[in-house]
């Protein structure tokens, strides 16, 4: 009996620079070295069930990323977590393994932490504009532009060593994602000097505000 079973890790450090690309290949390394029952497709170009809730930028770092294993045996999860965790580069922990109990189509919105080098000030004039014109690249590899004041309008800033940490909760479905890096692109647009940005993805979250899992 085929069994989806939904794998929460960390992306942290050094593994925050594999693309997604890579780390569907990286997992699916880690699951053959692992030796877990997967469930592979049927066909001629047989490819391992192996699925990811929402693809994490290059640069970002994830606490509770989500991976979709189907196992073809049943597997103890303890047993299954600590499989995996022997075989896991560094950058990379499964942190648990449990049932699946979110569809993939109850994936609404994420939750981030962002430190930014420059004040807390700067930050909150930012924010404080009625509006945030910023160019967006589009599914078709277009661009337009979108007013992201919004998607931020609840957003924490605080300061901290070194500069200033937000915290917010944007969209992250397929009607709309906001990618928090777009704050940057308006900081920035009005900088001679650019500040950088470091991304931590805390959390994902359905429409009722309870984690993906």
């Amino acid at each position: 009996m085929l069994k989806t079973v939904r794998i929460v890790f960390e992306k942290r450090g050094r593994a925050k620079f594999i693309s997604h690309l890579d780390l569907t290949r990286t997992m699916t390394r880690v699951v053959r070295r692992a030796s877990i029952p997967l469930w592979y497709t049927e066909g001629f170009n047989r490819h391992p069930y192996l699925t990811f809730a929402a693809p994490l930028s290059l640069g970002y770092e994830g606490l509770r990323e989500t991976m979709d294993l189907r196992l073809e045996e049943e597997l103890p999860y303890e047993e299954l977590v600590d499989r995996l965790n022997s075989a896991m580069p560094e950058g990379l922990r499964v942190v648990s393994a449990a049932d699946a109990v979110c569809k993939p189509g109850d994936l609404f919105a994420a939750t981030y932490l962002l430190h930014f080098d420059c004040s807390a000030d700067e930050l909150t004039a930012l924010l404080s504009r009625p509006e945030i014109l910023v160019e967006k690249k589009t599914k078709k590899k277009t661009t337009k532009t979108v007013d992201i004041r919004p998607a931020f309008a609840r957003a924490q800033v605080k300061p901290c060593d070194q500069g200033a940490s937000v915290t917010v909760t944007l969209p992250c479905n397929s009607a709309e994602t906001i990618n928090p890096g777009l704050l940057l692109t308006a900081l920035n647009a009005g900088r001679e000097q650019p500040a950088h940005i470091h991304v931590i993805r805390q959390e994902l979250l359905t429409k009722d505000g309870v984690p993906f899992r």
